[in-house]
């Protein structure tokens, strides 16, 4: 090893910092999703990797992008691609391979509305029918999304600050609100 640490020779100046939350998505298509992530989330491209393996000529597809978005490191990193052809229960895979997201990932913005808007006009998919961002008791407007790499996303915006006390009734308030409208939708069918 040269006498270099393994500690040294992992280590990048100025990406992830120690204590900075970080996450890996992984994804069908890493060009697709930095893009993505860039275009209507905001995030902030730091690299896009195209080499296979150490010392081979850079392929032409990216196989990962190192990003950050809203001071978490975010790392966006290819499906094996042998998943198709012999898959292994142990092999991190894409929620579009999986048949489902394993996590949901929520992010504060300024403009909920406008955000989800610009997501859905990307190629993501609302998780609602009606599709439209709605205010939540806890004080919150949010949107929930699937991107088009099938990863799920929640987008808030704070509309107004509240007292934890204030909460139950709120909730409460906001469940009849809801069974109301359910009862008038079926007894207008």
């Amino acid at each position: 090893m040269n006498g270099d640490s393994v500690e040294g020779m992992m280590a990048i100046r100025g990406r992830q910092a120690v204590g900075q939350f970080g996450m890996t998505l992984i994804v069908r298509d890493v060009a697709a999703a930095a893009d993505f992530y860039r275009d209507v989330l905001g995030a902030r491209e730091l690299r896009r990797n195209y080499m296979h393996n150490h010392g081979e000529a850079p392929g032409e597809e990216p196989l990962s992008s190192e990003m950050e978005l809203a001071g978490a490191y975010l790392t966006v990193v290819k499906e094996n691609p042998r998943w198709g052809e012999a898959p292994r229960a142990d092999w991190p895979r894409s929620p579009l391979s999986a048949g489902a997201p394993s996590t949901g990932i929520n992010l504060y913005v300024d403009h909920v509305d406008a955000i989800f808007a610009r997501a859905v006009a990307a190629g993501a998919s609302p998780q609602i029918a009606d599709g439209k961002p709605q205010d939540g008791y806890w004080g919150d407007r949010l949107a929930q999304f699937y991107d088009p790499s099938g990863h799920f996303w929640r987008l808030l915006t704070r509309i107004e600050e509240l007292d934890e006390e204030e909460l139950p009734e709120r909730f409460h308030a906001q469940c009849e609100a809801m069974r109301a409208a359910r009862r008038g939708a079926s007894s207008a069918n």
